[in-house]
């Protein structure tokens, strides 16, 4: 039986259900969740508070899996590892303790929960997830709880500097039992978990049309939006209000309650969503590193505001100031002047070639962490500028050039 621990018993009744109301969450179909643990549940990710808000919503506690990232912070690991029990992954690589973690959760009789995608969506589309996902649930022979959360990307989208009102549904859509998978090839049960976890947004609010409301509900947009549609432009796309816009020609969007981009002027080529928007731009985005042969800026440099080194279990800060450049297959660090002393000494840039990098994940909104070499880097940008397109050119490089097994970011 999974036992709950003291600090969740103090939180649950109150914070939580601050939580739960703050967010006006709804459950649907809870009663078919088992009583008690070991079970898995999985869900589509959407909000960064979706662990919370499905832990205070169920009367048992849940161990959620959570970035290895998180537990470098040694107020976060306390709160996580000693007083809720989270379980870190390292994100975007194997990781068999994690594996280890899960399967002695489960000997114990604990709920433990998984974001199978890894990551919280951009544009309220399903990242679609590994087919190991399938043979990790048949391997843990416990029942699987299939949550839907509906809404949950419209109440802030990842992107977003500013929440709306609206509300959200935590749905259970299927309950996947050990002997029913047993019975199940891997194949099966992953066209299930594709079926039931793969959640759009932008379908379910064209048949719900439900609105979510804020003045400032598109400004953020610029972290997603890094090319422009109607001129080509790179790293132009400002928002104000409700408004989207280039910063080199006419074009201008207003983002409406359904979010939906409702055209001011200019010539968006057909784009009318943000989906569709930003799968115009990855697209696009390979297009220009395959015509861009040599080895030079493919947009404007980015301000970067903290750059680090992972030692031991610990994160150490090489610098605050400096600029992060995206070439066509690699990164490129450049300091205002030569650095003076630390592992870095002598240097005034560093480069990370997409060659020599095993993973790279984005965690929250503008910090991109990478393995080079074995060794972990993290790099923060300014709020207003995308690192998203960083992520999506490693992503799309890797699976032409790179090993196969290599993961998106997934925070």
């Amino acid at each position: 039986m999974s036992k709950t621990p003291f600090f969740i018993r103090i939180v649950r009744p109150t914070y939580g259900k601050w939580l739960l109301l703050r967010h006006r969450v709804r459950t649907a179909d809870y009663a078919k969740i088992p009583k008690e643990g070991p079970f898995l549940i999985l869900s589509n990710h959407a909000h960064v508070y979706d662990p919370f808000l499905i832990s205070s919503s169920l009367p048992i506690h849940v161990r959620w899996v959570a970035g290895a990232y998180l537990f470098k912070n040694q107020v976060v690991s306390l709160l996580l590892g000693r007083w809720i029990g989270g379980i870190a992954k390292q994100q975007g690589r194997s990781d068999l303790q994690t594996i280890r973690d899960i399967s002695a959760a489960f000997k114990q009789g604990e709920v433990v929960g998984l974001f199978p995608e890894g990551t919280r969506t951009w544009d309220g589309e399903p990242y679609g997830f590994d087919v190991a996902t399938a043979k990790l649930v048949r391997l843990f022979n416990v029942p699987v709880v299939l949550l839907n959360l509906e809404g949950a990307y419209a109440l802030k989208p990842r992107w977003a500097r500013f929440a709306r009102k609206g509300y959200m549904t935590i749905r259970v859509v299927r309950i996947l039992m050990p002997d029913e998978m047993k019975a199940m090839k891997v194949a099966e049960i992953m066209q299930v978990l594709e079926d039931t976890l793969g959640f759009s947004h932008t379908k379910w609010e064209a048949e719900h049309r439900i609105p979510y409301v804020s003045p400032k509900k598109a400004v953020g947009l610029e972290k997603l939006l890094y090319l422009c549609p109607s001129c080509g432009g790179r790293s132009t796309i400002r928002t104000k209000g409700d408004r989207v816009y280039c910063d080199a020609c006419d074009l201008h969007f207003k983002l409406d309650p359904y979010d939906d981009l409702v055209l001011v002027s200019g010539n968006p080529n057909g784009i009318a969503s943000i989906p569709a928007w930003h799968a115009w731009e990855r697209a696009e985005l390979g297009s220009i590193r395959a015509t861009h042969t040599a080895e030079s800026p493919l947009f404007p440099p980015d301000r970067g505001v903290l750059f680090q080194h992972g030692v031991d279990n610990r994160l150490l800060t090489l610098s605050r100031r400096f600029s992060l450049t995206l070439e066509p297959t690699r990164l490129v660090v450049n300091f205002p002047k030569v650095v003076p002393s630390g592992i870095l000494q002598g240097l005034q840039s560093i480069i990370f070639d997409f060659s020599r990098m095993q993973s790279m994940i984005i965690n929250a909104k503008g910090t991109v962490e990478f393995f080079h070499d074995d060794e972990l880097w993290r790099i923060r940008i300014v709020g207003e500028r995308s690192i998203v397109k960083y992520v999506e050119l490693f992503t799309d490089w890797k699976k032409l050039y790179g090993n196969e097994d290599s993961e998106e970011e997934r925070a």
